[in-house]
């Protein structure tokens, strides 16, 4: 009995999706780096007076000045099924559009499948339930 209550603890603490400790659209350039350190690489964006700023692992923090307005990560383990997120989002009015494509291109476009109040979108391949990455961006 004690070990079937221990288990079920273990399962309902790794049920839920780990969003990042930062708030898009209040986080600036300077707690990111104080959390995760110099990053790899950056880049700026002209237009909107922005900056990428890449890390490992295929993680990447847009801001629009000195604040974090989107961040761009590979999902974990759990987060890669089409699936858990539209059980994730079954309580969210969500939207789900066709990224636009190259149309010389022999490949299915990419979808975006998201969840606005809770500022979450995922990337996937059209007829795949797949997911490529998650964007964390702020909630509406």
């Amino acid at each position: 009995m004690r070990s079937s209550i221990i288990l079920a603890i273990f399962l309902l603490s790794g049920c839920g999706v780990k969003k990042s400790s930062f708030v898009m659209g209040k986080t600036t350039r300077s707690e990111v780096i104080s959390v995760k350190g110099e990053p790899i690489k950056e880049e700026a964006i002209p237009v909107n007076d922005g900056t990428i700023l890449i890390y490992g692992e295929d993680e990447k923090y847009q801001l629009k000045g000195d604040i974090v307005v989107n961040l761009f990560k590979n999902p974990s383990n759990q987060e890669r099924l089409l699936l858990f997120w539209k059980h994730k989002f079954k309580d969210c009015l969500t939207t789900i559009k066709k990224i636009s494509k190259d149309e010389t291109s022999h490949t299915s476009p990419e979808m975006e499948f998201s969840c606005p109040s809770q500022g979450v979108s995922v990337i996937y391949t059209e007829g795949s339930d797949v997911i490529s990455r998650v964007i964390e961006n702020e909630k509406k």
